[in-house]
């Protein structure tokens, strides 16, 4: 096991005049996830302690995630850090202990305390919560039925080729597009070769490709599983 060390600069409040008295606050808030700062300014005094983390790809970023504890407290802390050198600390409940990563479950993290609790550490929005991951549970009617192969682009005309209306190819395809949220540039879909919950040789597994709104566009990628049950076709699996 690999142990690192973080360190995040303290930024110390700039007071005014000597002669102005302090008062002291009635109530503290709550600890928040501290603001972006450069990561080009990391010493080595080892005010936090790493455990392990993870890094990859998300929505075409390239995030770090280290897990681990402030050396001070012991509380538990998630050091988030993404390619333009800015990290987030999104810290554990008190009395938690050390945070350890567990495994990636799409944008969400699993992570684990010291006290034994699992928590979910949402990259999009740097929320933990605890209670660990959800698992969707496997889908249970299956069908099995001929499985097509589709491949479509987006044209000056929408996505084509577009199969036949009622057909049920078509019927896949609607399947697909309710399994994600955005602007569809592509679609590949063929029988899954490995699909969850034992199902392959009944599943299509189609990589779609989508474009982000203007101004800022960019192409990320969604794996949808897709099946045909007793009342057609439907999405029952999105992994990011």
């Amino acid at each position: 096991m690999a142990i690192g060390v973080l360190v995040m600069p303290v930024l110390a409040g700039c007071g005014g005049g000597g002669s102005q008295p302090h008062h002291r606050a009635v109530s503290s808030p709550p600890p928040t996830p501290a603001a972006p700062i450069s990561a080009s300014s990391l010493g080595l005094s080892g005010r936090i302690i790493v455990t392990n983390g993870w890094q990859g790809m998300l929505i075409g970023q390239q995030l770090r995630v280290a897990a681990g504890r402030y050396a001070n407290s012991g509380q538990g802390v998630a050091l988030v850090s993404d390619a333009g050198n800015l990290e987030r600390e999104v810290r554990a409940p008190r009395g938690e202990g050390s945070l350890r990563f567990l495994r990636r479950h799409g944008p969400v993290l699993e992570l684990r305390s010291r006290a034994g609790h699992r928590f979910a550490l949402d990259l999009r929005t740097l929320h933990l919560i605890r209670g660990g991951v959800t698992r969707q549970p496997c889908p249970t009617g299956a069908l099995a039925h001929r499985l097509p192969r589709l491949q479509l682009r987006f044209s000056a005309h929408g996505l084509s080729p577009l199969p036949p209306p009622r057909s049920e190819e078509f019927a896949a395809v609607l399947a697909i597009l309710a399994g994600v949220r955005g602007n569809v540039e592509g679609i590949d879909a063929r029988p899954a070769a490995h699909a969850p919950c034992g199902l392959a040789g009944r599943v299509l597994v189609a990589h779609v490709a989508i474009a982000t709104p203007r101004p800022i566009v960019s192409v990320y990628r969604r794996t949808v599983f897709v099946s045909r049950f007793q009342r057609g076709w439907r999405a029952w699996r999105v992994v990011h």
